[in-house]
């Protein structure tokens, strides 16, 4: 129906690690293969894009795998792992309380909310831009009458400025309030794009 908005994740670490940008970690990496620790969610968006950066920049990490991102962050805040991509929603209190450092963000322009955080190809690196999106479904075989309705009338809710400010207040969502085909048409290529990187990779369900 709609490709409701994005927003782009963020590469954050604790603020006593010796990183200032997610070009120090990959420097890093490279004089210590394996060493990097990276917290990570199985079968997620950021385990594939982190798989995605070690191959086409040449850099080695290890992996650590977690149950959820809650723990991710805990293990960031408290040291016990190097650093990990995230969610800005997720990571916002903490590197507003100064209890995280952000490196980079993985759009293809900065956030609103960190201007001062630059992209990951803005520090050189080979990648895709990458976001967090949200979307909404309706039933295969549901008329195109009413999808047709429902698409506009949520454009209407979420580009109603109340509701704008709030998604960029929260999550820095960037509002696209997308058509059907618009939304058809970046599902296929952002399936396109990830599924290729699972099969370079390797990257199994389990």
């Amino acid at each position: 129906v709609m490709l409701v908005g994005r927003a782009p994740l963020v590469v954050v670490c604790h603020p006593d690690r010796p990183y200032k940008s997610f070009s120090d970690i990959v420097a890093d990496a490279k004089k210590r293969p394996g060493k990097v620790s990276v917290g990570l969610l199985p079968a997620s968006g950021q385990l594939l894009l982190t798989s995605y950066l070690q191959k086409a920049n040449e850099f080695e990490l290890n992996h650590i795998y977690y149950k959820g991102g809650g723990p991710i962050m805990q293990d960031v805040l408290s040291g016990v792992i190097d650093f990990t991509l995230t969610t800005i929603g997720a990571a916002q209190p903490h590197f507003r309380a100064g209890k995280a450092r952000v490196l980079a963000t993985t759009g293809e322009k900065r956030a609103t909310s960190l201007p001062d955080a630059s992209t990951l190809a803005e520090q050189g690196l080979k990648t895709y831009p990458t976001y967090s999106w949200w979307g909404i479904y309706a039933p295969a075989g549901t008329p195109r009458p009413i999808v047709d309705r429902m698409s506009a009338e949520l454009a209407k809710a979420v580009r109603s400025p109340d509701v704008a400010a709030k998604f960029v207040e929260l999550i820095d969502m960037e509002i696209l309030a997308s058509s059907p085909e618009a939304f058809a048409a970046f599902q296929a290529s952002e399936q396109e794009r990830w599924f290729k990187v699972i099969k370079d990779n390797n990257i199994k369900s389990n």
